[in-house]
């Protein structure tokens, strides 16, 4: 093995790490776009939820925590961020 060859492995070696990094940083990142919601009033429409009624209470990497203002009463329903189509702010 020669110098270019080190060099070479060396470089795809940095690129899997940063790859590995992004994707770890991106498990942890949550949108500032929905912290912002915490608390508001929403309507939100998901595959479990259609156009519901709710206040966001906590958000993280992967979910949604929402409280849902139904007929009977509130209910405190939890969902999968990737499964969200749409969220409108009252």
């Amino acid at each position: 093995m020669n110098v270019l060859d080190n060099v070479m492995m060396a470089a795809a070696f940095d690129e899997d790490d940063s790859k590995e990094r992004k994707t770890r940083m991106e498990q942890f990142y949550v949108s500032p776009i929905l912290k912002s919601l915490i608390n508001k009033e929403c309507i939100v429409s998901s595959d479990e939820l259609d156009n519901e009624r709710c206040t966001v209470l906590d958000v993280d990497a992967e979910w949604i925590m929402l409280r849902i203002h139904g007929k009977k009463g509130d209910s405190t329903f939890v969902e999968r961020i990737s499964s969200v189509d749409e969220i409108q702010v009252l």
